[in-house]
């Protein structure tokens, strides 16, 4: 007892001497040679991916946050924190993660009230959270939007009740192109030792994140711009995280377009949307086993000194929350915000705490979107109403 008592004092000093430091050491930091941004007037909008921690997985798993002091983990002040954390990092768009949904009107509603307009889906079974993305109404007008549920209990890789969420987004600013962007996110499933499951998960939301991007008025068959955002619960070096790379090579996931059978394949391509075997109307259109398109990571996951970066703690500090972007010349990655080394971790302390209010740290990006020709470019290149919110 006295052990644990000197532990939380101990943690009480470290939160309290760190706080300013926890500012320092998230900074937004430019990315590439894209440094002289300031004076451009093209259209810019900042994103931001955000596991928030649903209180009741802190209730029910408490032995997780045995080493956090109880006042850091009631949901008041969580809240309080979470709140102005966001509004200070002031995002565009705001994709998150574990929003519990009997959270969504008490607490997340605030943000309707600050010009955000949002749309909510909860993952099936019994499950209490699920994922939400939010956007300025004074920025964009949302066209379109579409979950996607992973539980199809007929498939062996496919019987957790996670679920993605998608946008298609279009902005409003005289500046801006005259075309959309696609903002997806998701929560893909957590066991350490179900490496194949999250992979399957991630084949079908790329697949429908294919099929909801292609834009349908162009004559080359090309998609539109893709953020995809979220926690993926797996490091930069698991085969879920390289299925979004291109040029890596991994087994993978085959799904047919009813999704009735699944097979493996050494290829590292998923089933992207095919225009010519749509149905019109229908959410069943055929996939086909051909991808070439590529994301690149927002992220390079380890610092200039080869330190790695890290957006969360599982019995050690790694990375498993992601942004990602599609690999076109309209859109530019110009700045993220920094995230913290290990040993910056350590000195800050066991998440949540007094500077904290989730157990992950928030990821965010600053890119350009222009009206060039999108094509696809070389990993070189780096009216709603507030008063409700979308329930689908």
């Amino acid at each position: 007892m006295e052990d644990d008592f000197n532990l939380q004092k101990k943690m009480k000093m470290l939160n309290l001497n760190h706080s300013s430091e926890y500012q320092c050491f998230r900074k937004w930091e430019a990315v590439g040679k894209l440094n002289n941004f300031r004076d451009d007037n093209s259209f810019k909008f900042k994103i931001i991916s955000y596991n928030v921690l649903a209180q009741y997985y802190v209730e029910t798993q408490s032995h997780l946050y045995k080493y956090c002091l109880a006042q850091d983990l009631e949901w008041e002040a969580r809240s309080a924190r979470l709140y102005k954390e966001i509004l200070y990092l002031d995002p565009d768009i705001l994709c998150l993660q574990e929003v519990q949904a009997s959270h969504v009107n008490s607490f997340f509603a605030k943000l309707e009230r600050n010009g955000y307009f949002g749309v909510f889906k909860q993952k099936t079974g019994y499950q209490e959270d699920g994922c939400a993305i939010y956007f300025k109404q004074s920025m964009f007008h949302m066209e379109d939007h579409m979950s996607v549920e992973f539980y199809r209990p007929e498939q062996p890789y496919l019987d957790r009740h996670n679920i993605g969420l998608i946008l298609r987004l279009l902005p409003q600013y005289q500046c801006a192109p005259a075309s959309p962007l696609i903002i997806a996110t998701t929560h893909l499933l957590y066991n350490p030792k179900r490496e194949d499951v999250r992979y399957a998960q991630l084949q079908v939301f790329l697949s429908e994140i294919d099929r909801f991007a292609y834009d349908h008025n162009s004559k080359q068959q090309s998609c539109h711009p893709v953020i995809l955002t979220g926690d993926f619960n797996s490091s930069p070096d698991r085969r879920t995280i390289k299925l979004l790379d291109g040029h890596n090579s991994a087994g993978q996931f085959q799904v047919n377009s009813r999704l009735n059978n699944m097979a493996v394949n050494e290829s590292n391509q998923y089933h992207s949307y095919d225009p010519k075997d749509a149905r019109e109307g229908s959410h069943s259109s055929l996939l086909r086993d051909s991808h070439n398109k590529k994301y690149l990571s927002v992220y390079g996951h380890l610092k200039d000194d080869g330190s790695p970066e890290v957006t969360t703690f599982q019995g050690y500090w790694l990375t498993v929350d992601y942004i990602f972007y599609s690999c076109f010349d309209s859109l530019k990655l110009l700045q993220r915000l920094r995230l913290p080394t290990v040993i910056e971790c350590e000195r800050l302390g066991p998440l949540p705490n007094c500077v904290c209010s989730s157990d992950h740290f928030a990821l965010g990006a600053l890119f350009k979107f222009s009206s060039t020709t999108q094509k696809v470019v070389g990993s070189e290149e780096n009216s709603q109403s507030s008063s409700y919110l979308n329930r689908l």
